[in-house]
């Protein structure tokens, strides 16, 4: 592994990103904005204006101008997505609100949110990030993050609650969506019919997952002998018990995961009282505990898929964890929303574009290992720059051995 290269590497990688994609951009910006991305690669610890200038040779107010520029992230990103994934047969995009630690009065959009990590809401901020995910590969790309207002200002100005902004934010973005594909999950806040019915409405196949007290009915299945009577004929039959489920109805099958864990589940075209639709459910059992109940909106979708989808979202959870541990989205030195806006895709796109090297060229690092050695490979290339001299061979094998030892 030659260990002076990796900037180099990195650098040829990023360009072959943007060039492969039709956002249109100055070459002076697009120079910039490479230079930004492995700046923030190699950067150890927060990622912010300072640090940003000590690494990359420009002034931090050259940074801060510079982050106010719009950027058509989410086309940069479903080209890195498609080159990943390949055809669409099994990709799916996901959504999943996430909570941004921030302090301060004047930054954009801080306010309460519900924080995962802490089970308890926080003052801060939150954006929704937007990522793919692949059944087969068991990745996630993120495509994007666009962060939500607090909800005094929804309520006040806009008359909206949380679930109507996060309705309006996915008609946005559903050209670009749609583009990859109509396959769309989320969480079990997001199975609510005021959500569910607006994204099948833009074309969207809904996948989630609903509460094991979930009210949700038998179809009515028509008796051929029975005498006709008058009235409207019967829609729906008794409600589903998930302790004692009619097996005339649901069909069971075995479901095996990544790791070769395998579980019976029962599947079955029922209707949902809450969702109003007809939905194809997976009832999963879980010793000692409620079953898990797996949704779609498509009812003709093989109910390993269904399974396969929801489960593969948590891979966004681990693309927004590594963006906070490696790429510094939560360590913002801006209180303005276009910067904002800018520093949470940034942190992304560079995400991204660290996996794909990973991929492609060190497949058996980690992302810090990856860290670690874009670090190291700065530091030894400023010290041989600053020397003015072109070293030894053997000096050059010393310091990729040393390095190479570092980073492991």
């Amino acid at each position: 592994m030659n260990v002076l290269a990796i900037l180099k590497d990195f650098t040829l990688r990023c360009k072959s990103v943007f060039e492969n994609t039709t956002t249109k951009m100055s070459k002076r910006f697009l120079n910039w904005l490479i230079l930004t991305i492995r700046t923030v690669a190699l950067i150890p610890g927060k990622v912010n204006f300072t640090r940003l200038s000590r690494y990359g040779g420009r002034t931090a107010k050259t940074f801060a101008s510079n982050f106010k520029t719009s950027v058509d992230w989410m086309k940069v990103n479903i080209g890195m997505a498609q080159d990943c994934f390949g055809p669409a047969d099994d990709m799916a995009v996901v959504i999943d609100p996430s909570f941004i630690s921030k302090a301060g009065r004047l930054t954009y959009g801080i306010g309460r949110f519900w924080s995962g990590v802490a089970q308890r809401v926080k003052r801060g901020l939150e954006i929704m990030a937007i990522g793919a995910i692949s059944l087969s590969k068991h990745t996630c790309v993120m495509l994007g993050a666009v962060q939500s207002p607090n909800f005094r200002t929804l309520e006040s100005e806009k008359q909206m609650s949380m679930l109507d902004w996060y309705v309006a934010l996915v008609r946005s973005k559903a050209t670009e969506m749609l583009s990859l594909t109509d396959i769309l999950v989320a969480d079990a806040f997001f199975s609510k019919y005021e959500f569910v019915n607006e994204v099948i409405g833009m074309g969207f196949r809904f996948v989630g997952r609903l509460r094991a007290n979930s009210y949700l009915r038998y179809l009515a299945i028509p008796d051929s002998s029975a005498t006709r009577r008058r009235g409207r004929k019967k829609k729906y039959g008794e409600k589903v018990d998930f302790s004692n489920l009619d097996m005339s109805v649901f069909t069971s099958f075995i479901y095996e995961d990544s790791k070769g864990n395998k579980n019976r589940c029962h599947t079955a075209v029922i209707h949902s009282r809450a969702l109003k639709r007809d939905i194809r459910i997976v009832v999963c059992p879980v010793e000692n505990a409620e079953p898990l109940l797996y949704f779609s909106t498509d009812t003709n979708m093989r109910p390993e898929k269904i399974i396969g989808f929801y489960r593969t979202r948590f891979q966004i959870e681990f693309g927004i964890r590594d963006a906070k541990q490696f790429t510094g989205l939560q360590s913002q030195q801006t209180r303005d929303r276009e910067r904002l806006d800018f520093a949470f895709n940034l942190s992304f796109t560079a995400l991204n574009v660290c996996k794909e090297v990973i991929r492609k060229d060190y497949p058996d690092l980690s992302v810090a290992q990856f860290k670690r050695l874009m670090f190291e490979s700065y530091l030894a290339s400023t010290v041989i720059s600053t020397c003015g001299k072109s070293p030894h061979l053997k000096i050059i094998q010393k310091i990729n051995h040393r390095l190479a030892l570092l980073a492991a």
